[in-house]
């Protein structure tokens, strides 16, 4: 209605403080027409009598879920209303007498209510005090003191609530745990709410409501947010449900005192977490001082595929991608050294310029893969951040039985989507996020692509809201974004070096080629194939090692007086070594008993060296042509069925590692 005297009167009339005023003045004339209608009627007045007592006793009747105070005073306004109306009718509504006890008892009612509603929200009141106004709070946590402070902040699909706690009553926390309460109350889902906590007030916050799902539409992929820039930038793969762009960093940086971090990316099958990584990888490929290389033994080219001419280092096995991780060590050490000598403390884009060194993101899929196969990713979380670099470990569930706990503590990123179930998701986020409201055991894989992400350098208020990464574009898409956009970087001769062998064997793929003129072994082996890369990376363990202990002469030390073309002198008769027999043939691989029972015993002699813990790695020196003649796979799965067995070994919390049994023998009489 328009600003008009008119309108202005309508509104004032509807302003719930006039209502006591209007009912009121309402009741004067009621009353001189029941009066006119029933006054001579002596059944009418019994009739008045008895309904003014109903109505009253309803009233109080009604008032059993408020406070005793609002009860009362909503009792006797009824009852002193009807009894007006009832004299009013059998006498006369204009007798003096009668007459100014309305006028001045109706003043009083009115304005007693009047002053009921101005004195309704009163911040500095006590929590208690207030709580039969904040009826929602109530309800959803029952008798627990805790109330609204000030009227809540109203704004297109988002209310603001702020709130008061009751100290030593109920915390922070115990309100996350009723965000389903809350939802039901409000008949919306519980993702639709979040707690942000008051951080210098641990009785304080907010209570944020958003109805309305935002994101259901999802938002188009814009394209590169810093094509040809330092990694340093932010990087960006999709949108909150405030419409802000969801971003986070990768490298650290000084002035902001932001740490470089690695990532665990959560999410049960179907929740798109692959494609929310990729959109992060498209945004590393496309700057100019970093390099990607990527594992995926799971899925290989139906997550790799558009990307494989621009990574620098792939691998699509579980032996190529043991040879990656095994590299690793090697290549942080090598890194970490050079930085130091030139003054660095953390990479920087200066570090490119000066050393050439890019910064080094790993990206290993289905990571749970690697850890049950025994792969040792602590010495790599530990160390790669101060050496330029960040890994992303990817899986459905980060269990102590598919992610070590010394892996898990320094993944300071999480990137987490749909999951199965609250104990998933209490594993893969923060418990001051989860208590703020995270839920993405509700989405599950319904709604591919909502995630909650945590990371430095991300507003910690933006934990617990709801993203969802950019939509889905075909892998020609991608590819054309990349032709485009990708800048050519390479390793730097430190990390090529580090690398070895390993690297320097490495798969080359390029832009155009077509993905079914890849060799199928490249992603396929047979048991032979990988015994025999389990063999040559056990070999090269060896020599490294081998190397390590070994001298070169580089070290400042006197150089051995040998003259490498110098023949060797012929051994004397005397001191040539005779040994029993021929020759051996080579040895031949062992049946299945023969190396169960070569297996046991080597348990029997660890536990003689007292040993209480074992993994594959005490039975590296032992391989595939040693005692037990059998692949690596085998051990890992023959040390599966022990575990299970729980007589020899049973499983830890690393995984990996068994706790070593000591079974007692039976005593023969």
């Amino acid at each position: 209605m328009a600003d008009t005297p008119k309108g202005d009167l309508y509104k004032a009339l509807k302003h719930p403080r006039l209502r006591p005023w209007l009912a009121t003045a309402a009741s004067m004339p009621a009353a001189v027409g029941m009066h006119a209608l029933w006054g001579d009627s002596p059944l009418a007045g019994a009739g008045l009598t008895v309904a003014a007592g109903v109505l009253t006793a309803t009233t109080w009747w009604a008032g059993d879920g408020t406070t005793k105070p609002r009860r009362l005073h909503a009792t006797l306004s009824t009852a002193a209303g009807t009894s007006f109306m009832v004299v009013a009718t059998v006498t006369d509504p204009f007798n003096p007498t009668l007459a100014s006890a309305w006028a001045i008892g109706g003043m009083a009612a009115a304005g007693g209510w009047n002053m009921r509603q101005i004195l309704r929200v009163n911040p500095d009141s006590k929590p208690g005090e207030a709580a039969d106004q904040t009826g929602l709070l109530v309800k959803s946590l029952g008798k627990a003191k805790a109330a609204l402070r000030g009227d809540p902040k109203v704004e297109p699909n988002k209310v603001t609530a702020k709130y008061k706690l009751a100290g030593g009553e109920i915390s922070n926390t115990d309100l996350g745990n009723r965000i389903n309460n809350i939802a039901g109350e409000l008949g919306i889902s519980p993702n639709a709410i979040r707690i942000v906590a008051d951080p210098d007030n641990a009785a304080e916050g907010e209570i944020v409501i958003v109805p309305k799902d935002m994101l259901a539409d999802g938002a188009d992929y814009p394209g590169p947010s810093a094509p040809g820039a330092s990694i340093t930038e932010p990087v960006q793969v999709g949108i909150y449900e405030d419409g802000e762009i969801e971003q986070f960093w990768f490298p650290a940086d000084e002035k902001t005192r932001r740490n470089a971090t690695h990532f665990s990316v959560t999410g049960m099958n179907g929740s798109a977490k692959s494609t929310g990584v990729t959109w992060a990888i498209i945004e590393a490929l496309t700057r100019r001082d970093v390099v990607v290389w990527a594992i995926d033994a799971a899925k290989g080219m139906q997550t790799l595929g558009p990307l494989l001419p621009y990574l620098d280092w792939v691998e699509m096995t579980m032996p190529g991608g043991n040879a990656m991780i095994d590299a690793l060590p090697q290549v942080i050490t090598a890194r970490a050294d050079e930085l130091g000598r030139h003054g660095f403390k953390n990479w920087t884009p200066e570090a490119y310029k000066k050393l050439g060194m890019p910064y080094l993101i790993v990206w290993i899929e289905e990571s749970a893969k690697f850890f049950r196969d025994g792969a040792e990713l602590e010495a790599v979380v530990e160390a790669l951040r101060s050496a330029g670099g960040s890994v992303i470990v990817s899986q459905q569930r980060p269990s102590a039985t598919s992610m070590p706990t010394d892996v898990r503590e320094q993944l300071g990123g999480a990137f987490c989507f749909g999951v199965k179930g609250s104990t998933t998701a209490d594993m893969a986020l923060p418990d001051d996020v989860r208590d703020a409201g995270a839920r993405p055991e509700a989405w599950e894989n319904r709604k591919p692509g909502y995630n909650y992400l945590v990371a430095p350098g991300v507003d910690d208020e933006r934990y617990a809201m709801k993203a969802r990464t950019w939509s889905p574009i075909p892998d020609d898409d991608i590819r054309a974004v990349l032709e485009r956009f990708y800048t050519p970087t390479p390793a730097g001769p430190t990390t090529i070096t580090a690398a070895g062998e390993a690297y320097a064997n490495r798969k080359i793929y390029l832009p155009g080629q077509s993905l079914t003129s890849i060799d199928t072994k490249e992603t396929v082996m047979t048991k032979d194939d990988e015994q025999r890369e389990e063999e040559a990376l056990l070999e090269r363990q060896v020599v490294r090692e081998v190397n390590a202990l070994v001298p070169d002469g580089d070290d400042g030390g006197p150089e051995p007086d040998v003259d490498p073309d110098q023949e060797i002198a012929p051994v004397p008769a005397d001191q040539v070594w005779q040994f029993g027999g021929e020759p051996s043939e080579p040895q031949k691989e062992k049946s299945q008993e023969s190396a169960e029972a070569e297996l046991l015993l080597m348990l029997d002699e660890f536990r003689q060296q007292g040993l209480e813990e074992i993994g594959p790695r005490h039975f590296q020196p032992h391989g595939a042509q040693g005692r037990y003649g059998k692949s690596r796979a085998w051990l890992s799965g023959k040390l599966v069925e022990l575990a299970d067995e729980g007589v020899h070994i049973e499983e830890t919390d690393t995984a990996g590692t068994y706790k070593l049994l000591y079974p007692a023998m039976a005593h023969v009489d």
